[in-house]
């Protein structure tokens, strides 16, 4: 039986479904719109097998052909069911490992999509301004969350909460993640530059010239406002280097010239005016920022409601300035716990007086009562930031004192007194000079399968010999990530295509005159690529589909060049 071509309008479907992904990639709901089985599909893993549907109909109706420049999708896909097999042959937690795999699998059907549903040079261009305005909504909401400085209440759909870096907000946008911001706007600003470049080349306007200077600036400052060190260095480097790839004869060099330039002006005026800035800057995360030395008693001996001086002595080895008297405060704190029965009876506060700097020593003796009832207790002392955090929990830096409370004359419990169970400090974050060394541990151990793609947060903490830790942790970085999760045997092919790709961009940029759009999309995943030494994005699908959208746009302009 001989099938009918696929209708104009099949495809015309096809294609205006791959806009309404590229524009609600932000906005993926957290709860499902249905369940099949085991598996939660959202709004945009709707939209997704919408797609690869109607292109794999499509696909079917008008073989043969190959919409392809090349046969290097081969090497991808062939890496994409390598990682299932590794999924399939994980040590463990074999369902997430597949889970993941075949999340990867239709990101690159996703990619094989694009160039069966845009048919045209014209329609590439549609479905890059859709990536732009996502972007620029990204941006736009994150501004205003942070000029009215709280979360807004309308986002709470599509995240748990907005990203916070010790008492600062960060940028996050109606994303999941802070980082996840950062990484659609560093895609973004290539596709805008070259956008509103050939946009002004065609119109020769200088209000088109200053609209997208001012939406660069809205990007590009939105991008620092993320507080990811990684976002500007990025879009900095990434401009550099298509300057020198492009050479300076070449008209389509000024944008990023200038993209250099204004990402410096960024820096210095970032650098200057926010505190935040600088503070993310000398460090990794936040968890430097709160860091105490500590002398205290380890025994004491008090009478039950006896108020008694103790003295104690508290270095601040952090960023932060220990202020009582600013919003939000940060006070010396500890925690009453009962060591028979593990309860929490209460949590004193005493401010520092003056405030308390990076490097300074404070001694003072606090005024510590003791609990109503007599036992044996641990007293935990810790510096605490009033409804942001404690500072153990963040650095595992705390100090305890054995109390022995002996009978005293019968008095009522105060009201602060409140048996509680206690909380424990958790396992802190760790940075990457713990999580790359790990993860380089867990290849060695098992060097050609993997663990599973995706199982190096559910193993890691083992390694630390931690009870409890953030399973939300990936190795933040994603070579290291396709390494530990699929070992020799799919990693090796998937960076075979990467080098494939490469050679082909390479041989276009060489060429003349140079397509502008093949040079934008190009920088784009050329970001993906320079901040995934840092961070890990491909998993999660406001930035993983992104990223394949931006591949088969690569790969069409390519057939349609």
């Amino acid at each position: 039986m001989t099938l009918p071509k696929s209708s104009p309008t099949l495809r015309q479907v096809g294609f205006w479904l791959l806009l309404l992904l590229a524009i609600s990639l932000p906005f993926e709901l957290d709860a499902p719109l249905l369940r099949l089985g085991p598996l939660a599909v959202t709004n945009v893993e709707l939209v997704l097998a919408a797609i690869l549907l109607i292109a794999g109909l499509v696909w079917w109706q008008e073989r043969p052909f190959n919409p392809l420049p090349h046969r290097g999708w081969l090497v991808l896909l062939l890496a994409g069911g390598l990682f299932v097999v590794t999924a399939v042959l994980a040590p463990e937690h074999n369902g997430n490992a597949l889970k993941a795999s075949l999340r990867l699998l239709s990101g690159i059907g996703l990619a094989l999509a694009v160039p069966v549903l845009a048919a045209d040079g014209a329609q590439r261009t549609r479905l890059v301004w859709a990536m732009v305005a996502a972007g620029l909504l990204v941006a736009v909401i994150g501004l205003a969350e942070l000029w009215l400085g709280r979360e807004l209440a309308w986002l709470l759909p599509f995240r748990a909460g907005v990203t916070v870096a010790g008492a600062y907000l960060r940028l996050t946008g109606p994303l999941d993640y802070a980082n996840h911001a950062a990484m659609m706007l560093e895609a973004t600003v290539p596709l805008l530059l070259v956008a509103g470049w050939l946009w002004w080349r065609r119109v020769g306007r200088t209000a088109v010239l200053l609209l997208n200077f001012l939406l660069l600036l809205l990007l590009l400052q939105a991008s620092f406002l993320t507080l990811s060190r990684a976002s500007f260095l990025t879009i900095g480097g990434v401009a550099g280097l298509m300057t020198l790839l492009l050479g300076w004869r070449q008209p389509l060099v000024r944008p990023w010239l200038g993209l250099v330039g204004l990402v410096g002006l960024l820096f210095a005026f970032n650098s200057g005016v926010s505190e935040a800035f600088r503070l993310r800057l000398g460090s990794e995360g936040d968890s430097g920022w709160y860091l105490a030395e500590w002398q205290v008693p380890p025994t004491l001996s008090l009478v039950a409601n006896e108020t008694r001086p103790v003295p104690i002595t508290v270095t601040n080895h952090g960023a932060l300035v220990w202020h009582s008297q600013r919003q939000p405060p940060i006070n010396l704190g500890a925690r009453w716990i009962q060591a028979e029965s593990g309860l929490q009876l209460a949590e004193p506060r005493w401010p520092f007086e003056p405030p308390v700097r990076p490097g300074q020593t404070v001694s003072q003796e606090v005024p510590l009562r003791a609990p109503s009832e007599p036992g044996e207790y641990t007293l935990v002392w810790d510096v605490v930031q009033e409804q942001i955090t404690w500072f153990g929990e963040k650095s595992n830096v705390f100090a305890t004192s054995q109390v022995t409370v002996r009978p005293g004359a019968d008095q009522p419990a105060p009201e602060w007194e409140t048996a509680v169970p206690a909380w424990a400090y958790q396992l802190p974050i760790p940075d990457r000079s713990t999580l790359w060394p790990l993860a380089v541990q867990l290849i060695g151990e098992r060097p050609f399968l993997g663990i599973g793609l995706d199982n190096f947060r559910l193993v890691y903490g083992r390694l630390l010999q931690a009870d409890s830790w953030n399973d939300t942790i990936h190795t933040n970085n994603w070579y290291l990530e396709f390494l530990v999760g699929g070992g020799l045997l799919a990693a090796l092919p998937f960076f075979a295509w990467l080098a494939w790709e490469g050679r082909v961009a390479w041989s276009q940029l060489r060429q003349r005159p140079v397509d502008p759009w093949q040079v934008a999309i190009l920088a784009s995943l050329l970001a993906f690529l320079s901040h995934g030494l840092v961070d890990f994005f491909l998993l999660f699908n406001s930035t993983g589909l992104l990223f394949w959208l931006l591949v088969g746009c690569w790969w069409q302009a390519q057939h349609h060049e």
